[in-house]
């Protein structure tokens, strides 16, 4: 006879919690240590301003509550440093780059060609793609990329004076 309609239930629910700690584990691995410092930063003080919140009480808007945590990071420097070094940033640039993938037999998607930041241009590029191998599948792609730029003195060293 085959297993309980509880004993199934209970397999099912340990099966579903081990699928959502593995779906949990491979973010965080696909996290750069930059996001790896953000995620913990603002998760653990909105933790931890969550339970501080009184029972019955509203709970704010999504705005509300980030600026919240945010402001409760920059209250504690050393505990949430990845918040505030956002402070630090004297400039940001953003990059927008656009590229033709073609899908690989396998299923995945790899480069196609170079990179442009002219979208125009991208889908020009992905017409010739489709008119020289029209059996190929292709599509655009877009990678943006941020980088921060901090500065900080350094103190001149004898050498140098």
């Amino acid at each position: 006879m085959g297993q309980s309609t509880d004993g199934f239930l209970v397999d099912y629910l340990e099966k579903r919690q081990a699928d959502r700690a593995d779906r949990v584990r491979t973010v965080l691995a696909s996290l750069t240590p930059w996001e790896q410092l953000l995620v913990h930063d603002a998760a653990v003080m909105g933790y931890v301003q969550g339970m501080r919140h009184p029972d019955g009480e509203p709970i704010g808007k999504d705005r509300q509550t980030i600026t919240h945590v945010i402001d409760a990071c920059l209250a504690f420097p050393d505990l949430y440093p990845a918040i505030k070094s956002l402070e630090a940033a004297t400039e940001r640039r953003e990059t927008v780059e656009y590229f033709v993938q073609c899908q690989q037999p396998d299923g995945t998607w790899e480069q196609a060609g170079g990179t442009t930041q002219n979208p125009a241009l991208v889908l020009q590029r992905l017409a010739a793609h489709r008119r020289a191998q029209p059996d190929f599948e292709y599509r655009v792609a877009r990678r943006t990329t941020t980088a921060r730029v901090e500065t900080f003195d350094v103190a001149d060293s004898e050498e140098q004076q």
